[in-house]
């Protein structure tokens, strides 16, 4: 079957210096894929390219098997959302308010997170960090998205929070097929949710297989982390 995301040695970074080299990953419909690695190992420099933010210095991005080129509004047209590390609500407006403009369904948010309703008149910036997320969630979960790229969902985040929206996000991938690769510090939380995962050190993968093969070698993969010291510049 087709992969809805894939890459081919690919080549990434900024103005022309690469940081990520050589990446070959994929992502398949209804799968969850973790992308694990210390901070500098180049985690985000790949979402950020995977998305359009960034154009790829090398290699290819292939979107249902065909390579492409368009930009972050036009891959989310086709039905691609990116939830980053910095929560994307707008803080002056309600919570009904960035319901209403993120165009989704606001009966299926509430459904995925009851604990918004209570707050539908509230602005925000006034939600704590968990509720805004929860927001930003619920909106991508909400759209016709097909594709879901997450960096660091758990920043920040109390722990029971986070098996919250990762319980989200694996129930969206079983019950609609979504495809997601998301980015994670914390590994044995992230394995817990994922079908694959791949490890990043130093920009390049290093180690890659089934969550649950991963999981039986934590000592390895923390190991993996302790070496990744980034490299000059480096972005996570």
């Amino acid at each position: 079957m087709t992969p809805l995301l894939s890459t081919e040695h690919l080549d990434a970074g900024y103005k022309g210096h690469p940081f990520v080299r050589d990446v070959t990953l994929e992502v398949g419909a209804g799968e969850v894929v973790a992308l694990l690695g210390p901070n500098g190992a180049g985690k985000t420099t790949t979402l950020l390219t995977l998305a359009g933010e960034l154009a790829p210095l090398g290699g290819a991005v292939s979107v249902d098997g065909a390579p492409t080129s368009a930009p972050l509004h036009r891959r989310a047209e086709q039905g691609l959302a990116f939830v980053t590390e910095e929560r994307s609500v707008f803080m002056r407006m309600s919570v009904a308010d960035n319901l209403r403009v993120g165009r989704c369904d606001r009966d299926r948010a509430l459904a995925l997170f009851p604990e918004l309703r209570p707050l539908l008149d509230r602005r925000a910036g006034l939600l704590s960090g968990g509720e805004q997320q929860m927001l930003t969630l619920a909106r991508a979960l909400t759209r016709p998205t097909r594709l879901l790229l997450i960096d660091e969902l758990s920043l920040g985040l109390a722990p029971l929070v986070v098996e919250r929206l990762l319980q989200a996000v694996r129930g969206a991938a079983l019950e609609r097929g979504l495809g997601v690769l998301l980015v994670e510090q914390h590994v044995e939380q992230a394995l817990r949710y994922a079908d694959r995962a791949y490890v990043m050190r130093r920009g390049e993968i290093v180690l890659s297989g089934s969550a649950e093969t991963l999981a039986g070698r934590i000592g390895e993969l923390e190991q993996s982390y302790l070496e990744g010291v980034a490299a000059p510049g480096a972005n996570t």
